[in-house]
């Protein structure tokens, strides 16, 4: 049995999507077959307007693709062509093909040992993901139309941020945070109500997403203070954040000191 045989679907198995109106793209996954708990993953594409890429192609390597790349069938274009290790796992893909509304396909199990026996795996999804997206599209005329008073541009019920916010590192969530630390203290100069109550929510919402050992909730709290000291709170409570993205956790001790030091003075 070849390595790439082990449990590839003849059906495509969408984890995530439609499969009645496919979106003409798709992340694929496949599991490991010598290490279940790793993704291997690639994207595909299917181009809306029908194109022959051999023509683009060098001489030298045309023969050996132009199954793939021939305009005579439609095509879904897998970038990379061999799936990459997906760092995240199946958690992680899941939430970045629901925060960018792609498909999500089952690819099943491979031996990823040498990851070019998943290129024909790859192609054969490929085919058949192309082949649905283009039996969808000739059909969508008979589909029904969206209600007539329905606002063109209604906004969605997913909330875009809130998934960001997910999979964001904690550095990253940090600077959200001194950012808005920032516009915080401004506003608080400014006397700009409006802005302090929409800041505050802001990095409230970005404290949901982090530990407690960042203690995110006095950082707001000094933050949006008005006594003399704050500013200064504020900026030792974001250097402890730091402190920990970097586990440099010597330093936290002589940080903690001079948080209690200046909040009792």
């Amino acid at each position: 049995m070849r390595r790439s045989e082990l449990t590839i679907s003849a059906v495509l198995t969408f984890h995530a999507g439609d499969p009645d109106r496919p979106r003409g793209h798709a992340l694929v996954f496949f599991r490991d077959g010598d290490a279940p708990e790793d993704v291997w993953a690639t994207y595909l594409v299917v181009a809306p307007i029908k194109m022959d890429l051999g023509k683009y192609i060098p001489a030298a390597f045309a023969s050996q693709l132009s199954g793939q790349l021939s305009a005579a069938a439609p095509s879904a274009y897998p970038l990379p062509p061999v799936p990459e290790k997906f760092e995240g796992g199946l958690e992680a893909l899941e939430r970045l093909a629901k925060l960018r509304s792609d498909d999500l396909i089952d690819g099943g199990t491979l031996r990823m040992s040498d990851p070019l026996y998943a290129l024909q795996p790859v192609t054969d999804i490929g085919a058949q993901y192309a082949e649905s997206c283009s039996s969808y599209l000739a059909t969508a005329a008979e589909l029904p139309e969206a209600p007539a008073d329905e606002p063109a541009g209604r906004q969605s019920d997913v909330d875009v941020d809130e998934l960001l916010l997910q999979v964001m590192p904690d550095r990253e969530k940090v600077g959200r945070l001194a950012r808005l630390t920032g516009t915080l203290r401004y506003a608080i100069e400014g006397g700009d109500t409006r802005l302090i109550d929409e800041t505050v929510a802001d990095m409230q919402r970005v404290s949901r997403h982090l530990s407690d050992k960042y203690r995110p909730a006095e950082l707001i709290e000094a933050a949006r203070s008005e006594d003399a000291r704050s500013p200064q709170l504020a900026e030792l409570f974001l250097e402890r954040c730091y402190r920990l993205v970097d586990e440099d956790y010597a330093a936290l001790a002589d940080i903690d000191r001079r948080i209690e030091a200046l909040k009792t003075s």
